[in-house]
């Protein structure tokens, strides 16, 4: 089997280990990859195996590559080439067009090293760069950031690797020793626990560092067998309760709407047996009209009073010179 091979990071997460401890882990998809050479040390003077990986459509592969393929005789179209080394006698596991998948031998991968284009950060300071302290932050400094002494001038040049402003990140970085936490052959992806160099959707490199035994292999798939057993118990007994809820909260709807109903029609029944008795009672008392469009005899009755206040003259006020003669002989008769 190889041990190294090629993928793409998805992302980060977390997982828990046994103890209930949360990890930061990647997730990775290994390529799948097909043998397009073999070199021999008779030939080139070394064991490896030259695989290609990234399957692609035709219009993304020039023709070279597409010699390449067609004298391996692979089936498809693949825009990336790399070579891994193996021991001689390893070689006569591997033939031209071989399909090499990933999901054969990543469970014995206990850890790896992984390496990466780390992300660009453009062109940064020391501080930012290097981690340096910085200068003094009061009495009015007017750039706390700005590196200090260059190195000694005697050289009257830039000695290399000196720590120094300049561009960040966009380089190979190698993360050494990470533990394989576990790989999903259904949807190939490998949890890899810690960070790795690049962005999500970069290309990294795995490298296997440590293998692990058929018998901590078959322990390790036991305990996911126990784990997915008892998940898989309680999503069944999850999905039991939700069960019973929703019967009970149909069963309650419709005693709901049962009492309802009952109710509707006790209403109804009471509304009709109070009907009869409104129509077998005596109408209201009205008064008396004549059918042939005549008074009443009240309005007959009526009539007259309003007659004689009609034929009363109204009251009208005495004028002046009556009030004053009226006066003048009540005095006369009372002086006599």
């Amino acid at each position: 089997m190889l041990n190294i091979i090629k993928g793409k990071k998805l992302g980060m997460t977390s997982v828990f280990d046994g103890s209930g401890t949360t990890l930061p882990a990647t997730l990775i998809r290994p390529f799948r990859m097909v043998v397009t050479g073999l070199k021999t040390p008779e030939r080139d003077g070394y064991a490896a195996v030259q695989v290609a990986y990234d399957e692609t459509t035709a219009k993304h592969v020039n023709r070279p590559m597409k010699g390449v393929l067609a004298r391996a005789g692979v089936k498809g179209y693949y825009r990336k080439f790399f070579e891994a080394k193996v021991q001689p006698e390893e070689l006569d596991n591997y033939t031209l067009g071989q399909e090499i998948d990933p999901a054969e031998f990543l469970d014995y991968w206990g850890e790896v090293d992984i390496w990466g284009t780390s992300k660009g950060k453009g062109f940064a300071g020391g501080v930012k760069r290097w981690g340096f302290a910085g200068q003094q932050r009061t009495h009015g400094d007017p750039d706390n950031r700005r590196p200090q002494s260059g190195g000694a001038t005697d050289p009257a040049r830039v000695f290399k690797g000196s720590h120094r402003p300049g561009r960040m990140g966009n380089r190979r970085a190698t993360v050494h020793q990470l533990s394989c936490f576990e790989y999903h052959h259904a949807i190939n992806v490998l949890v890899v626990q810690g960070s790795v160099p690049g962005p999500n959707g970069g290309e990294v490199t795995l490298k296997v560092r440590r293998r692990l035994s058929d018998e901590e292999v078959q322990a390790i798939q036991a305990d996911r067998e126990a784990m997915d057993g008892a998940l898989q118990e309680r999503l069944r007994k999850e999905r039991e309760e939700m069960e019973r809820k929703a019967k009970e909260e149909a069963a309650r709807k419709a005693r709901e709407e049962a009492e309802r109903e009952a109710r509707e029609a006790a209403e109804r029944e009471a509304q009709e047996e109070a009907q009869p008795e409104v129509e077998a009672g005596a109408p209201p008392e009205t008064a008396p009209t004549a059918t042939d469009g005549s008074a009443s005899p009240a309005e007959d009755a009526v009539k007259p009073q309003e007659s004689e206040r009609i034929a009363e003259p109204p009251a009208t006020e005495p004028v002046a010179g009556e009030v004053e003669a009226e006066s003048g002989d009540a005095t006369a008769e009372s002086e006599s």
